[in-house]
Formats: C-alpha cells, structure tokens, sequence
C-alpha cells in the first residue's frame, strides 16, 4: 500500500519509537526500515542484543558495488513474528560513519522500498529515517514516501525547531506527490491544537494533525530496551491503531492503482 517516512526534529521524541509502534500493530505484512543516519537501535533494544548484527542496510552498499543490491536486499531482513501479517526488520547501520556509503543509494534504496507494495503478497514500509537535518540524512528517500510523518514535541522549543524543518520536507516530498502530516507527542504545556496552530502560523508549512499520541512511558521504554511487548490495550497501542486507520484512509485516498511489476521482495528473507 505505501512508503510511510518517519522523521523528528531537534527537542521533540524521536521517531523510532513511533515507527516500531506502527510496525507492530500493522495490519498487514510490514517492513520497518531504519534509515537513521545516526545508528540503528532495534537489534540491541528491542531485540535486546539476541540477534546478530550481520545483516542491515549498510550491506546494501557492499552489495551495489558488486552489482548484486536487487539479489541479496532480501538476506538482509530480520523477521519479527513467525505468522501472518509478517513484521520484517532491515537494521540500520552500527556505525554511524557508515551512513556515508548510503549516501548514494538513498535513491535508489526508496524506490525500492515504495514498490514493495507490488510484491506477491503486498508488502507496506515504515522507514524510520531519524532527525531532520542531519549528516547523511536520507533525504532522496524522502521524495519517494507516500506520506512522511514528522513527530513534534509539546513544547515551544520543540514546534520552534520543527516549522522550519516542516517546510523543508514539504518541498522535498512534494516532488514525489507525497504528502506531509504531524503528530504530536510528548510531555509539555501545549495540546495538539495549540502545536498545530504555531506550526501553522508560517505560511510556508501548512500541514494538517494526523494524531495526537499520549505520553506513555512505560511502553515506550518497553519498545526501546527489550523489556517486552507492550499490551495490545495500553494508551500507546490504542492511540496508534486509531492512526493507522488514519493513514490508511489517507493514502487510499490519495493513491492510484499501481500495476507494474513488483520487486522481488517476496524472496525476503524470514529467518
């Protein structure tokens, strides 16, 4: 169905929290990418360490050099769940000066993502892609999303920082006809509406509320340590699955039927 980028700006929750969230509430096969510059945080957190770090997206860039980046991206997926619908992992990378050599494929690597969704069976993409701007941030991606959430704190700090960055990632993932939404959570002294109103004050953004996430530390903590799943029924998964039907909606809306030859992502690797 979609490329869904999830990016944050400077003094607001990051985005990995969100994206894993998604992912594991998905209701059909997903693929969470972690296209964060500045490391990847799943195998040793939620995985907690269990899990060799040998696979990734920074094996990608050794495979485009030897001209097998088509054949081998399914080898470099870690599989969440042994039953359908499928949660599928590419780790991000373990050093963050690798993220260099993705500069490059950026490109490359989001096209492939987005028609994913041409696979036998479909296969939709969450790709957590950190905080905007940053070194070698995976930009070129971006204008492959269908839509890109940024996540934007309670704060003033917080909408300060991300206004400027939202009209940014507007222009950028308009190129593609993709489309922009923000989500607010955290702690602070501000709602959604008050967040959306400052952010919408420059006229330069423009952007609509896709969700209004509560605070929940504890699931959050479960999601970024390994300390378990959280239930189905907490604050956080409750809130999430009310956003997923959102965007859902949005991008039915939003797209046209795609017809062509999917990419072999049903060669993806679930071990």
């Amino acid at each position: 169905m979609a490329l869904i980028a999830v990016v944050s700006g400077k003094a607001s929750p990051g985005a990995t929290v969100t994206s894993l969230a998604l992912a594991l509430d998905w209701p059909r096969d997903v693929l969470l990418a972690e296209c964060d510059p500045s490391g990847g945080t799943v195998l040793t957190g939620y995985l907690g360490g269990q899990v060799p770090a040998d696979r990734g997206i920074e094996q990608l860039a050794v495979a485009d050099y030897h001209g097998t980046f088509y054949d081998t991206f399914g080898e470099q997926l870690i599989s969440l769940n042994e039953q359908t619908p499928y949660r599928l992992v590419l780790p991000g990378v373990t050093d963050p000066g690798q993220a260099a050599g993705l500069v490059p494929l950026w490109n490359q690597i989001g096209s492939y993502l987005r028609d994913l969704e041409l696979s036998d069976p479909p296969v939709d993409v969450i790709a957590d892609c950190g905080r905007i701007p940053a070194l070698h941030a995976p930009i070129p991606l971006l204008q492959h999303a269908d839509i890109a959430l940024m996540i934007v704190g309670r704060t003033l700090s917080a909408a300060a920082a991300a206004r400027p960055r939202l009209a940014q990632l507007r222009a950028v993932v308009g190129k593609g006809g993709g489309l922009v939404q923000v989500v607010v959570r955290g702690d602070g002294d501000y709602d959604a509406a008050e967040i959306l109103n400052y952010l919408n004050a420059d006229e330069s953004v423009k952007v609509t509320l896709l969700a209004d996430l509560p605070e929940d530390d504890k699931s959050a903590t479960m999601l970024s340590t390994g300390a378990g799943v959280p239930r189905p029924n907490t604050t956080l998964r409750r809130a999430l699955r009310s956003e997923i039907r959102a965007l859902q909606a949005l991008i039915e809306q939003r797209r046209t039927p795609r017809t062509a030859a999917g990419p072999r992502a049903r060669e993806a690797s679930r071990a």
